[in-house]
């Protein structure tokens, strides 16, 4: 396992442009795994590393990674890359309350 040591102390604030100002403590956030014992990246990792080499200036996501984004940002930080807008909007529920998905069987999403 290959994790990221997460400064203490410092505030991660990022404005959302659909939820506004939002700020973490690291002291919230643990040491976070960017690399599983087999070898494999892990989702923050690859989607940091990904935008940043693709020139992505714009994040649009689901509210549901709302708590990635601190995660994300320790990651560009750490590996000097700009940091993007981030947008996250809020989940698209069928008729139960329950969250779309194309795992679940949703076709049209």
């Amino acid at each position: 396992v290959v994790r990221i040591k997460v400064p203490q102390n410092e505030i991660i604030g990022f404005n959302d442009g659909v939820k506004g100002e939002v700020e973490v403590n690291t002291n919230e956030l643990d040491d976070f795994i960017i690399a599983r014992s087999d070898g494999t990246p892990t989702y923050n990792f690859v989607v940091t590393i990904d935008d940043a080499l693709m020139g992505i200036t714009d994040v649009i996501r689901g509210d549901d990674h709302l708590s990635n984004t601190p995660k994300q940002i320790v990651l560009y930080k750490a590996l000097n890359f700009k940091i993007p807008n981030f947008f996250h909007v809020p989940m698209i529920l069928n008729e139960e309350g329950q969250k779309l998905s194309k795992r679940h069987g949703a076709t049209n999403v």
